[in-house]
């Protein structure tokens, strides 16, 4: 609770510009909990206390909760009339699923790291050096590097069965995407400059989670969120820039009745579910994917308010230092929403979960996902392909950004006659 309240907690709410706006952060949201999972032991409760230092600075003076539990994962208009309801469902969640992975890869994430050169990596994930052109005319030709990961004739595991590991549930934290409020636009008017929107009110975000925020949500209704979430930047991944209504937060059992006991989120999930699940702490976790650890705090950050504020918390040892905290302390390379090290994280799952699956490698074929599905799956290139396809007029109207996960009203990428394999790194 000191490490929330003197590192985490949002003095002032810091956005990420024009760069991720609120739609890239609810995408990332039901991608992680798509993902992964955790089970509660239920048959035990603990209690964090607020030291006295930060008590009253802390929304909670205490709070309860289940600790984690641990158990076996167990590794291992209608087009087509003669389907049944059964069959029809299979197909259209397996080509769900497929349009899903590919605008994570080659859309999602390139706004999250908007350089050239991730641009082409994650583009060569999906389609190869060859390229897309040369894919569509000519199928998958020859391994993972000239025709891409997907479409390979086998997975590759290499050796050890498909998981998703703590670490990459740790670096996945990114509750400081969120913001305190939602804007909410008019859009019964005619847009203004870059297809914008007026500003019709402030949301606060407590008002839209919960049972509350479902009658709040279900009145605001699905365009004017949509528009309203695109044209608002998310919060920026950086120290002192958590959420703090997250800090009094109502939990719920699965079965969607509120718990008794409210939580401490940025407490219990940022900082005592890593140590509890004994994920390493920062230097330690850097040195186990072969990158150089911080011996100062000078190594960590410029800023000489978090370096003071390091010093209180941790003293001079560095090696305590909670991996959530170094992450958002981390300087950023440019163009990247998220530190060097959740990239390292991030770069090696994105290329695990394709080269791992069958339904990409091995099975990625008219066969298994039948004619049309696979024509969808190859000619959606972005969430914004999706939006054209079933409602054209929200993009027509308010979208002015190439992609639909950057600020709506940010001019569109300008034209490039280099071959985006060619282009030489920006610095």
């Amino acid at each position: 609770m000191v490490v929330a309240t003197k590192l985490l907690t949002r003095t002032q709410y810091k956005d990420t510009d024009k760069q991720f706006n609120m739609i890239a952060a609810s995408w990332i949201q039901f991608m992680i909990h798509d993902w992964i999972d955790h089970m509660e032991n239920t048959n035990q409760q603990v209690e964090l206390i607020a030291p006295k230092e930060v008590a009253n600075k802390c929304p909670l003076s205490s709070f309860k909760f289940y600790p984690t539990k641990e158990f076996p994962t167990g590794f291992y208009d209608k087009e087509y009339p003669d389907l049944n309801d059964e069959e029809l469902y299979r197909y259209a969640r397996l080509v769900t699923s497929a349009v899903i992975a590919k605008i994570h890869t080659i859309d999602w994430t390139v706004e999250l790291l908007k350089t050239d050169m991730l641009l082409a990596g994650m583009r060569a994930n999906w389609y190869g050096l060859l390229g897309k052109k040369f894919k569509d005319t000519f199928g998958h030709v020859g391994g993972s590097s000239l025709g891409g990961l997907v479409g390979l004739r086998k997975p590759v595991n290499h050796g050890v069965p498909y998981s998703l590991t703590e670490e990459f549930t740790s670096v996945y934290r990114l509750h400081q995407l969120l913001p305190d409020s939602i804007h909410l636009r008019n859009i019964n008017v005619a847009p203004g400059p870059n297809k914008s929107p007026p500003l019709l009110e402030e949301v606060p975000m407590p008002d839209l989670i919960g049972h509350k925020g479902e009658k709040t949500l279900s009145q605001i209704g699905f365009t004017r969120q949509f528009v309203s979430m695109g044209h608002q930047a998310c919060g920026a991944l950086e120290l002192w820039n958590y959420p703090s209504w997250l800090r009094d937060l109502v939990a719920q059992d699965v079965d969607g009745k509120d718990r008794p006991d409210h939580v401490d989120l940025a407490a219990l999930e940022t900082v005592y579910r890593d140590r509890e699940r004994k994920v390493a702490r920062y230097n330690q976790f850097r040195r186990a994917l072969l990158l150089i650890p911080i011996s100062k705090w000078e190594d960590l950050t410029e800023d000489k308010n978090a370096i003071e504020v390091l010093k209180d918390v941790y003293g001079d040892d560095v090696e305590e230092l909670d991996l959530m905290v170094g992450l958002m302390a981390e300087k950023k390379i440019k163009g990247f929403a998220i530190s060097e090290t959740a990239f390292i994280v991030f770069l090696l799952m994105a290329t695990r979960r394709l080269e791992a699956d069958r339904f990409f490698t091995s099975d990625f074929n008219e066969e298994t996902y039948t004619k049309k599905g696979f024509e969808w799956v190859n000619t959606t290139e972005s969430l914004k392909d999706v939006l054209d396809r079933h409602n054209p007029e929200i993009s027509k109207k308010w979208m002015n950004s190439t992609s639909a996960f950057s600020v709506w009203d940010s001019p569109p990428n300008a034209p490039n006659p280099i071959p985006l394999y060619l282009r030489f790194p920006s610095s």
